[in-house]
């Protein structure tokens, strides 16, 4: 890992809130001065325009240039599950960013095992500042509170 990572934002961008999640984050990304980079300002699926494969081939190459995700769980949409699994087997550390989930509710413990868990975005600028600051990823709950899981 370097102190300056190529990002990739993995997160669903279906609805105003979801973009607002995704517009922050390239927010905070950009007050670092890092590169990332995001599938909603790559390539949109566009049916009789792109197909399903155009943007597989987008995604991907955006992830083999990763050095590191941040992944958005909220709403557990399934091309950013594939987009961590990808990056997990092919050894790219990830932020998971839980935002919408109450003290009742558990995380999972698949993604709770592969990367880091931020619950806020004032989380993700602590864990992007030990990134800056070490030089390497540190898997750990950056999260006061306990998580539980499922």
């Amino acid at each position: 890992m370097t102190k300056t990572p190529y990002i990739y934002i993995a997160g669903p961008f279906f609805n105003e809130y979801e973009l607002g999640i995704i517009n922050r984050i390239k927010y905070i990304l950009d007050t670092y001065r890092y590169e990332y980079f995001s599938p909603k300002d790559e390539l949109i699926f566009k049916p009789g325009v792109t197909t399903p494969e155009d943007i597989l081939r987008a995604n991907v190459r955006g992830l083999m240039a990763a050095d590191l995700l941040i992944v958005v769980t909220d709403n557990k949409d399934p091309g950013t599950m594939f987009e961590a699994g990808w990056a997990y087997a092919k050894g790219i550390p990830i932020i998971y960013m839980w935002l919408t989930g109450t003290k009742e509710q558990k995380f999972n413990v698949m993604l709770a095992s592969t990367g880091s868990v931020v619950r806020s975005l004032d989380q993700l600028f602590k864990a992007l500042d030990d990134i800056r600051d070490t030089g390497q990823f540190n898997r750990k709950n950056w999260s006061d509170e306990e998580m539980n899981y499922e």
